[in-house]
């Protein structure tokens, strides 16, 4: 760690050195818009104090040129937006070189997951390359080609959500490409590319078992046709193919050798008690967070141990009072204990079977009530969504359009499921009229100009014609549990 300052934030290590920049690791303060916590000094006044945070700043050489420059600033500011690094700050050097800071993505990147993970599960792989499509499919259309997408490039955050943070190959097109330009433009081609070779790598550590290892097969095959990704909607059906593999799972960051060691650490640190003799060991270095000192740390790791050994002498008297008491005895009290639990199970059968006959019989009556969905759509709409996904559509986009217009994200779980796209996407959309901007009339969605182009199993795909059907939106629902909801849809440009 230096103790050297660049524009102002202080290095706390060298991240890498290309041919055009210097990447380092630096912290400041933070400086957003929020209440900081405040303790009155021994004179009475009040300090501020501001937490610290982390950033990744890129340092160009002296060679790079400002249009180089400016290419990746451009490109950082379009980009801007979910699962893609975010532009924090422009700056210059104490030479007048040029400084981007961008937000610190700092769980690792996923070339390391690879290395360090000896199998991922099949909802693990949809969380890792189900975002990354979404991305790359934004990115594209604000007129930006990334041009690096590896596994170096995508990195995670503690959460486990993947990031591309890697735009120094980016190249720039217009800023609202046509369908036609996204479809035969050589750069998105070749970012698409680059981003099924990204996911036929995820997929070949899946360890899916007999019953998937098919579908995983069929989906890596898919990928490695390079005819597929000069289709429109390529990032859709690689969603459908992805989401056809499993469910959805929260992705584990750690590696195989540090589940598979045990709670306390190996190496654990000594403070020496008051009789040298018998030195207490010191809590691991996994509970040091709390940055004890050591004293305390030692007093603790003392009270843990004796209450160890009381454990250890409790558990030694009862097994020496059990000692003398004869096999069968044992043998005939289990038999009674379990006699006893069944006897309550039957008990507790019997009322849960009387409770339902006496809510039929109140429903026959006329006095029960009809359970529905277990998650309204709302209070104004059918109580039941129909089985039918072109009579289901209607209901759902009219919901959708009250939610928007009530700015209510509450609302909108119930018409999209949270983490999917679509909510994703309208949550962005509610989050900006907050903040003063306005809602898009191409939001709200029209039911009675819908197609039906697509089903396949429990998921269809609708496409609304409109004046340009070359930018024609679309809706992609999926039927689960509840029945059908919104999965992802895209608007016209």
């Amino acid at each position: 760690m230096t103790d050297d300052t660049v524009a102002g934030y202080r290095t706390v290590r060298a991240l890498g050195e290309s041919a055009r920049a210097r990447v380092f690791l630096v912290r400041t303060r933070q400086l957003e818009q929020r209440s900081s916590v405040t303790a009155p000094s021994a004179q009475g006044q009040v300090i501020g104090e501001t937490p610290l945070v982390t950033r990744a700043l890129k340092q160009f050489h002296a060679g790079t040129t400002s249009a180089q420059v400016l290419t990746e600033v451009e490109c950082l500011s379009r980009a801007t937006g979910a699962h893609t690094v975010a532009l924090d700050d422009l700056a210059a050097s104490a030479d007048d070189q040029p400084i981007v800071v961008v937000r610190w993505i700092g769980a690792g990147s996923l070339r390391r997951l690879l290395r360090d993970r000896s199998s991922l599960r099949p909802g693990e792989a949809i969380t890792v390359i189900a975002p990354l499509i979404g991305a790359l499919t934004r990115v594209h259309q604000s007129g930006v080609a990334i041009g690096a997408v590896s596994l170096d490039a995508v990195r995670f955050d503690d959460s486990g959500c993947p990031f591309f943070t890697e735009f120094g190959f980016a190249q720039l097109t217009d800023t609202s490409p046509t369908p036609a330009e996204l479809q035969l433009n050589q750069k998105f081609r070749e970012d698409r590319r680059q981003l099924a070779t990204l996911a036929s790598s995820v997929l070949a550590a899946v360890n899916a078992g007999t019953e998937g290892s098919r579908s995983v097969c069929e989906l890596s095959e898919w990928l490695s046709d390079d005819a597929n990704t000069g289709s429109p909607d390529w990032g859709q059906q690689l969603e459908q193919k992805l989401f056809c593999i499993g469910a959805p799972e929260p992705l584990r960051l750690a590696s195989d050798a540090s589940d598979a060691a045990t709670t306390v650490s190996s190496s654990v640190r000594l403070v020496a008690a008051a009789d040298p003799a018998r030195a207490v060991p010191a809590l691991s270095e996994a509970s040091s967070l709390l940055a004890l000192p050591p004293w305390l740390d030692g007093h603790i790791a003392e009270g843990v141990q004796q209450v160890q050994h009381r454990c250890a002498s409790a558990l030694s008297a009862l097994a020496a009072w059990c000692r003398p008491v004869r096999v069968r005895t044992w043998v005939l009290a289990a038999i009674g204990l379990i006699c006893v639990l069944a006897a309550g199970v039957l008990f507790a059968v019997e009322a849960v079977d009387a409770e339902d006959v006496s809510e039929q019989a109140n429903e026959a009556s006329g006095f029960g009530e009809t359970l529905v969905l277990e998650t309204p759509i709302a209070t104004d709409v059918v109580d039941e969504l129909p089985v039918d996904a072109a009579h289901a559509l209607p209901l759902l986009l009219k919901t959708r359009s009250e939610c928007l217009r009530d700015l209510s994200v509450v609302c909108l779980e119930s018409v999209s499921p949270r983490g999917t796209p679509a909510y994703t996407n309208d949550v962005a959309l509610v989050e900006a009229v907050l903040d003063g901007g306005e809602l898009p009339t191409a939001a709200l969605l029209d039911a009675d100009t819908r197609v039906e182009t697509q089903q396949l199993g429990d998921s269809v795909l609708f496409e609304f014609v409109g004046g340009d059907t070359s930018q024609s939106a679309s809706v992609l629902l999926v039927k689960g549990e509840a029945g059908w909801r919104i999965r992802s849809y895209t608007l016209p440009e």
